[in-house]
């Protein structure tokens, strides 16, 4: 019999979660050193399902998509010389030059200083097409169209666009989908089965997914319940796979890869290449940043790593998910920690609610590993 590794307080606090109503399906994993010291499941997959929630079953990740496949596949591509940090993303996309974009930086994509704004509805303008390659087809073209709503490296604004322009880049620089390359060069190396897209272009892709238990996120609109569908409409605009949103997958494997780029900062052996790891993480000189290259750092006050970690010299990176989910690099404690839910199901999100979760558990892991 497999004994896992469990932090009482990081239980509680998740299973407290649990019984508030935070979410309905929650799972954590964290490592420290490399090894797994908590891992939990609590909750359902969804109403009526038989059983408790499984460690296979797969939650949509959300905006982690921006770290754990964008900001790994760009590290790749710029250690081999396929992307340049400082060029113009037009220089691989074309396109991406209209709107004044011409001279926007894959740097600046990265860091959330190119100047395009935080998000547009695209997807509306494709919701009336029948067909998932049309539907793609016009998000594309209004995407790439999109003009610029302030000079770029003069301010720092989250940007779903921008990354969403990074996932065509980089398929147009390494010669595949944003999904293919992801499972060559990422999810393969690191045995992640549990890590994936869902694609409507690809058949081979939908039968995998049927096979597959999924926590479901929102009730909303025409789409209606989102369970095995990815949540972000944008990213089902483009049929699923997009530079911004669209991975599915659990918390060791996200772990997993978080441990991934722990091992390349460190100088150990990873998919992600050491050099091109360590000026990733340096913190952005856009003004008002609070940004690595895909990468979030730790803010002076509220963050979502709680109060303990990630206060050494050398601080930490994470990112955040809209549908409840979070992974925390404290890069002195060699700590990795991930909190997967679907706090969005079935209304959507309660900020104050999932702030404070994130923040309870971080603390509880401090606690813990103290």
């Amino acid at each position: 019999m497999i004994t896992v590794p469990t932090l009482p307080a990081v239980a509680e606090a998740l299973e407290e979660a649990r019984r508030q109503g935070v979410a309905r399906a929650l799972s954590a994993a964290v490592l420290r050193g490399g090894v797994l010291v908590h891992h939990g499941c609590h909750g359902e997959l969804a109403a009526g399902a038989p059983g408790p929630l499984a460690p296979t079953d797969l939650f949509d990740v959300a905006s982690l998509t921006k770290v754990l496949c964008t900001t790994t596949l760009c590290a790749q591509a710029v250690s081999e010389g396929a992307l340049e940090l400082d060029a113009p993303l037009s220089r691989w996309l074309p396109g991406f030059a209209a709107g004044g974009k011409g001279e926007v930086t894959v740097r600046q994509l990265l860091a959330h200083s190119s100047g395009l704004p935080w998000w547009r509805p695209y997807h509306e303008l494709a919701a009336s097409e029948p067909e998932p390659s049309r539907r793609r087809a016009t998000v594309v073209a209004r995407l790439l169209a999109e003009p610029l709503e302030a000079p770029p490296a003069t301010r720092c604004v989250y940007s779903d666009p921008g990354f969403m322009a990074l996932g065509l880049g980089l398929e147009a620089a390494l010669g595949g989908s944003l999904a293919a390359l992801f499972e060559a060069r990422v999810a393969a190396p690191l045995g992640l089965r549990d890590t994936l897209f869902v694609d409507a272009l690809d058949p081979a892709s939908l039968e995998r997914a049927a096979g597959r238990h999924f926590a479901p996120t929102r009730r909303e609109g025409q789409r209606g319940l989102r369970q095995g569908s990815v949540d972000d409409d944008n990213a089902w605009a483009l049929g699923g796979v997009a530079g911004h949103a669209g991975l599915f997958s659990t918390a060791l494997d996200v772990a997993a890869l978080g441990q991934a780029w722990l091992d390349a900062l460190d100088g150990r052996a990873s998919p992600v290449p050491a050099a091109a790891a360590l000026r990733f993480a340096a913190r952005d000189t856009a003004p008002g940043s609070s940004r690595a290259l895909g990468w979030d750092v730790r803010s002076a006050e509220g963050s979502s790593l709680g109060d303990r970690l990630g206060r050494g010299p050398r601080g930490a990176l994470g990112h955040l998910g809209f549908t409840g989910c979070s992974l925390w690099l404290d890069l002195d404690a060699g700590l990795v920690a991930v909190l997967l839910t679907n706090h969005v199901h079935p209304a959507g999100s309660d900020r104050a609610r999932i702030g404070a979760l994130r923040r309870r558990f971080h603390d509880a892991v401090a606690e813990e590993l103290r």
